[in-house]
């Protein structure tokens, strides 16, 4: 730790400086609550972003989902909101101000933030700490959510890739949780009661498993201030247990999964697992999808839809910090089948050269080269691209970004993609339309 040392007004609202990243600075509350810093001057705007490292790896057999679920509740009542007669101080705080709000959950994290006017600054902070321990999570506000949370997964679950997609990470993941969407099983959901969201929240929702993002036209003393003000007297209620450590069995051979369905689309998926994010490992993967599968351009395009055999090429590949499974998703034509379409596209895969991507790399690369600088010239962009180095324990990694994309070759990514695309690394999938 850094040596300095603020204190507020008592002795039991301090921070300390614990790190500086260029222009973050890292401050942490007495109660353990990460704070980071970032002005961004003559804009008007803040953007707070609050991080919780749990999302669905955190989550026990039969309980799937749960992150997500009590992300839908924190939108709904406090106690304070209650005494106040109103339905959601972040809602009623949205149509006052014109704020930009939302929240999401994914494997490692589960994120709320809000953009607005800088005046409004108190204001919100103080709705964020209040969520932190006062949602009311009854049978009255908890069983309607729940039921949204249930159309939702229809929803989801009667499209063919979000289909095939959970049921690959089922097949690809025996032991560790990443093997489930973040939405979780919908006989899960059916399950949730009350008193294990309850549990969960009451387990998660602390100080010390939370980070404070405050970035924007706002001066550093009055942020941490503020920060003290609204958050220093919430306690950490226990001590945080660590992350579960799961190490994946070894995979041999290939892993296949298919559905069949009265549908009139058919799809293969490829998944290959990768390495976690923010590895270069992960970058050249990254890279690697975006040259396979993005645009008309895209080599996979090119083979498959240009050549009629599909109408579709697509690709997923998410911000997880631990080995995960990144998925390839083919839409067939009425011409090809499914077998012709996974062989295809695994040889073409295999046998890439450097002299087949060079054109199409540079210009992928200055693509994400661009929406990365892009992004960092706005609070609620930064807030959401930071929230990922959050989840992953790595913000040091953070400025490093721009380096490590500029430092990969089209070579390296020919090399990654041989490694990758072997049968022990592989979870294919069918959803075949009946």
């Amino acid at each position: 730790m850094l040596s300095e040392q603020k204190r507020g007004t008592k002795s039991s609202e301090s921070y300390t400086r614990t790190k500086k990243y260029k222009d973050i600075t890292e401050y942490r509350l007495h109660n353990g609550l990460t704070v980071l810093y970032k002005r961004i001057r003559n804009t008007g705007v803040v953007t707070t972003n609050i991080t919780y490292k749990v999302g669905a790896r955190d989550e026990e057999v039969g309980q799937t989902g749960l992150a997500h679920m009590l992300e839908h509740m924190l939108f709904k009542p406090t106690k304070d909101d209650l005494e106040r007669k109103i339905d959601s101080g972040a809602m009623q705080f949205e149509r006052e101000t014109g704020c930009i709000l939302n929240a999401n959950t994914w494997k490692d994290r589960t994120t709320y933030f809000f953009s607005y006017p800088k005046q409004y600054f108190s204001r919100a902070l103080a709705i964020e700490a209040e969520r932190m321990e006062n949602v009311v999570i009854s049978e009255k506000e908890f069983l309607p959510e729940r039921g949204n949370v249930l159309s939702e997964f229809d929803m989801y679950f009667g499209d063919p890739q979000f289909a095939l997609s959970l049921n690959m990470i089922s097949a690809a993941f025996f032991s560790h949780p990443y093997g489930h969407e973040t939405i979780g099983f919908r006989q899960d959901i059916e399950r949730y009661t009350v008193e294990l969201l309850k549990a969960f929240y009451e387990k998660y929702y602390v100080p010390q498993n939370a980070t404070l993002m405050i970035i924007g036209d706002i001066e550093e003393k009055e942020a941490l201030s503020e920060a003290v003000e609204h958050f220093g007297s919430i306690r950490t209620k226990r001590v945080l247990e660590p992350k579960r450590i799961v190490s994946e069995p070894k995979q041999e051979g290939i892993r296949r999964v298919e559905i069949k369905r009265d549908a009139a689309s058919n799809v293969v998926g490829i998944g290959i697992k990768h390495q976690g994010f923010p590895s270069e490992g992960w970058f050249k993967t990254m890279l690697l999808f975006s040259i396979l599968t993005e645009g008309q351009d895209s080599i996979l395009s090119q083979k498959l839809v240009d050549a009629g055999l599909a109408s579709k090429v697509e690709s997923s590949i998410e911000p997880a910090s631990e080995a995960n499974l990144g998925i390839i998703f083919v839409t067939l034509s009425k011409k090809a089948t499914h077998a012709k379409i996974e062989s295809i596209v695994r040889e073409t895969i295999a046998s890439l050269k450097v002299s087949d991507i060079q054109k199409r790399y540079k210009k992928v690369q200055q693509r994400i080269l661009t929406d990365e600088l892009i992004g960092r010239e706005s609070s609620l962009q930064i807030a959401m691209e930071l929230t990922e180095y959050v989840a992953a324990s790595a913000v040091d990694r953070y400025f490093d970004t721009e380096s490590m994309i500029k430092s990969i070759s089209a070579a390296d990514i020919v090399a990654l993609a041989q490694e990758l695309i072997k049968e022990d690394n592989l979870t294919i999938g069918y959803f075949i339309g009946k």
